[in-house]
């Protein structure tokens, strides 16, 4: 379902703060007891975020992160992708573990994470990306049935920028159609990397591809595929609530809308079937 509101469940976690400077010790505290007491026990399941360069972001994605519901025991890593602001100030204060991964990309950041996982599951996030509270339990739910290796879902926009959430809710609801067509046959092109899970033991047998800037995500699933079923969910209660600055970057409301529809129509034969080679590599995308 498309969200003309941000549910207050999630809004919670929008602390509004710009630098580290300003949260303050009280929201640290408390933050930091959550993760504690997670962190507590043996994990069946990790949750493996990657951040660069996010002191704005990285706290609510913590404190999302933090805050599930769910009796299954779980761990949070972030994998500091050598940032240069506060990224890992904020981390340390919030009592959780962390890499640093100084070769950029995504791929070395997400195989750092997975390094030193140790659940049986692996969740993977940004920390660009805010949480549902039953992100793990309902994740955990999909991956634990027989012959589901994989699971991924979607995500929605996080209003900012003057940009309502009107408008990106419009853009949604098309996207959805596409992204569900798409997954039909070629579920390695609309994965995102907000939200994707898999057993931990075949993503290692596999590893992240390390020499792309993006698609690495795509490509860990493509190679998963052999080994059983990736299901895609549009289930709210995995549904991630992220960043804008990936579309806003594209202009206003009609010509993000406008440039988006163009792309997907130049492309809409690929609903139709299934590739013969691997996960293909674009010129422009290699490190």
């Amino acid at each position: 379902m498309t969200s003309f509101t941000v549910p207050k469940s999630i809004k919670k976690h929008f602390f509004g703060y710009q630098s580290f400077d300003e949260i303050p010790e009280s929201v640290f505290k408390e933050i930091s007891a959550k993760c504690k007491e997670i962190h507590s026990k043996p994990p069946l399941v990790s949750i493996v975020a990657i951040a660069y360069n996010e002191e704005q972001n990285v706290l609510r994605c913590i404190s999302s992160l933090a805050a599930q519901k769910t009796k299954i025991p779980y761990e949070i890593i972030i994998v500091n992708n050598n940032s240069t602001d506060n990224t890992q100030d904020i981390i340390d204060k919030c009592n959780v573990f962390s890499v640093i991964e100084t070769n950029k990309g995504p791929g070395f950041a997400r195989q750092a994470g997975m390094n030193v996982a140790r659940g049986r599951f692996h969740l993977t996030a940004d920390a660009d990306s805010v949480y549902p509270a039953t992100y793990v339990q309902s994740m955990y739910k999909k991956l634990n049935k027989k012959n589901i290796i994989g699971v991924f879902g979607t995500y929605s926009f996080i209003p900012e920028q003057n940009r309502t959430r009107f408008e990106f809710a419009c853009y949604e609801m098309f996207r959805n159609i596409a992204v569900r067509l798409r997954s039909i046959k070629r579920p390695e092109l609309v994965i995102g990397g907000a939200c994707f899970g898999f057993q931990t033991d075949l993503g290692r047998l596999e590893g992240w591809r390390t020499d792309i800037k993006r698609g690495e995500d795509g490509s860990m699933l493509s190679n998963l595929k052999k080994y059983g079923k990736v299901k895609f969910s549009q289930s709210n209660k995995i549904k991630v609530w992220t960043s804008a600055r990936t579309i806003i970057q594209d202009g206003n409301f009609m010509e993000m809308a406008k440039l988006r529809i163009k792309r997907e129509f130049a492309r809409i034969h690929e609903y139709f079937y299934r590739p013969q080679k691997v996960y293909a590599n674009k010129e422009d995308n290699l490190l």
